[in-house]
């Protein structure tokens, strides 16, 4: 918050009744200018509603998917059609899932809600994400139905090879049980999206006639064609370079074509459109600022996860007010952390190690 925004606040602590005149008055200044800050705290979800009732606690909520991971990583090449020496590792992930854990292991108010079986995969996830202290509570815990899995096969270079995914039970978030929870919607102070969401769930998000800034996973280039009729919906977005071809219709082949992209984006409605370029980085893009920022050699152990932690770090930046290129840095640093462990969510995400790396990759 500026330094006005907390007088403003402290004033509205003291008198919740108080009107935007004797907060001029108070504070010595317009009137207009004082409508100009109550509005923008009522978009950074710190204002509730129009009697000046006080978020105490601003959250960040993710709406997407929770499954169980299965890994295996070969130990040479792959050879398809053939049983492949590896190990074989099983998990909690799931795009949505990781996202919310990273941001609340980087120190802010988390929520999250996704779908689980009463299988005793989503038993354990259910346990697993109450002991991280993780809101799920606004989550659909559904009877006779099986909880998302997703199934990976990595390279001897530790890159995925192809994935399987079972997201059926997703489907049951529909635009009638986001009704229920509007509330909790539209009072976050920011709100991130997966593609795992059916169709009808994302557009009936998308078009909330009050809703926070809206960040989107695109997930995969099959599921990213859900929002390509509304892509401009959507505040921020993160496709991969195939993804960002599909929405935008645009063949990605040098830094040119990637403008091009942007701008396409932009055109449609997009305020921040990132791309990612893999090992070599991210390109960022808005109507004022665009770049790639690129990333140094580093001895990988798992990409899982890492795209994830990425969102969850530009999420970070977006509640913190960083400019598109500060965001794009601490989620690749976000991103590089995850890539140096075997887990999908590090242990070692935190807000002062996010930045130790930044400083000592020099991203």
């Amino acid at each position: 918050m500026t330094e006005r925004e907390k007088q403003i606040i402290n004033l509205i602590k003291e008198n919740p009744l108080i009107t935007q005149e004797e907060i001029a008055a108070t504070l010595n200044c317009a009137r207009t200018s004082i409508a100009v800050h109550i509005s923008n705290l009522m978009k950074k979800g710190i204002i509730l509603g129009k009697k000046y009732i006080i978020n105490e606690d601003p959250y960040i909520l993710t709406i997407g998917g929770t499954n169980v991971d299965i890994q295996g990583k070969s130990y040479s090449t792959v050879v398809r059609y053939d049983s492949n020496p590896g190990s074989v590792t099983i998990s909690f992930g799931g795009v949505g899932k990781n996202i919310a854990e990273n941001i609340n292991k980087l120190g802010i108010n988390s929520k999250f809600v996704t779908a689980l079986g009463d299988d005793i995969y989503g038993k354990n996830i259910k346990e697993y994400l109450n002991n991280q202290n993780l809101d799920i509570s606004d989550s659909l815990f559904l009877k006779n139905q099986q909880t998302s899995m997703y199934v990976s096969i990595l390279n001897d270079d530790k890159e995925m090879e192809m994935a399987v995914s079972s997201t059926d039970i997703c489907k049951n978030i529909t635009p009638e049980f986001l009704e229920t929870i509007r509330k909790k919607i539209t009072n976050a102070k920011l709100l991130v999206l997966d593609t795992n969401l059916e169709e009808e769930a994302l557009r009936y998000i998308a078009f909330l006639r009050r809703k926070p800034n809206l960040i989107l996973d695109t997930v995969s280039t099959k599921k990213s064609l859900k929002v390509k009729e509304f892509i401009g919906r959507f505040h921020t977005i993160k496709p991969n370079k195939l993804e960002a071809e599909i929405l935008s219709g645009i063949t990605i082949y040098s830094n040119d074509d990637l403008e091009r992209a942007g701008e396409y984006f932009l055109h449609k409605g997009v305020k921040k459109v990132l791309i990612s370029l893999g090992a070599k980085g991210v390109f960022y893009m808005t109507q004022d600022k665009q770049g790639i920022i690129k990333i140094p050699r580093i001895n990988t152990v798992s990409s899982t996860g890492a795209g994830d932690a990425f969102v969850a770090g530009l999420a970070y930046g977006e509640y913190n007010d960083y400019d598109i290129e500060e965001a794009s840095k601490f989620g690749l640093g976000a991103a590089i952390l995850t890539s140096l462990n075997e887990k999908t969510v590090s242990d070692h995400i935190s807000v002062k190690n996010v930045e130790n790396i930044i400083k000592e990759m020099e991203i």
